[in-house]
């Protein structure tokens, strides 16, 4: 996760303003160490849906938040130790990465990427709080999610 911390001019009516914090951040992932597009915007609820129900899901979106301007679906089916993906476009930033668009992770890969996603949220939290902004994911909804799979395999 790469956070950005800086002021700015906000106006707050019309005849007046105040400088305010902005943090900026986005998640930076990869798979098989290749770098997924950073134009494409990874939607963290969609992810999190995938991981309780398969099906198609708009798991990526424009950097303006509007999918279908850009971004694209995924399709995720599970099996008991296993979760796939066959994405629509190639993922990766670099074009030159060869790739079917089928992607294989074991369970255990997503736990691991959830708990890590789960300490970095927090850490966003902590700086956010810090500054007097608001949080707005519900990291525990994360831990059930990690939960509710734990449970799953078992």
């Amino acid at each position: 996760m790469e956070i950005d911390i800086r002021k700015e001019y906000k106006n707050i009516t019309r005849h007046s303003g105040r400088m305010v914090h902005i943090i900026d951040w986005r998640i930076a992932l990869y798979i098989n160490g290749n770098k997924l597009d950073e134009d494409e915007v990874f939607v963290e609820d969609e992810f999190l849906k995938s991981l309780i129900c398969l099906g198609k899901y708009p798991m990526f979106t424009c950097t303006c938040g509007i999918f279908g301007c850009g971004g694209y679906y995924v399709e995720v089916s599970h099996e008991d130790d296993r979760l796939f993906w066959v994405t629509e476009q190639s993922p990766f930033q670099e074009q030159f990465v060869k790739t079917s668009n089928k992607f294989a992770f074991t369970w255990i890969q997503i736990i691991d990427f959830l708990e890590e996603l789960i300490h970095k949220f927090d850490g966003l939290k902590s700086i956010m709080n810090t500054h007097g902004l608001n949080f707005q994911y519900d990291v525990e909804k994360y831990r059930r999610v990690i939960k509710e799979i734990k449970e799953r395999a078992h």
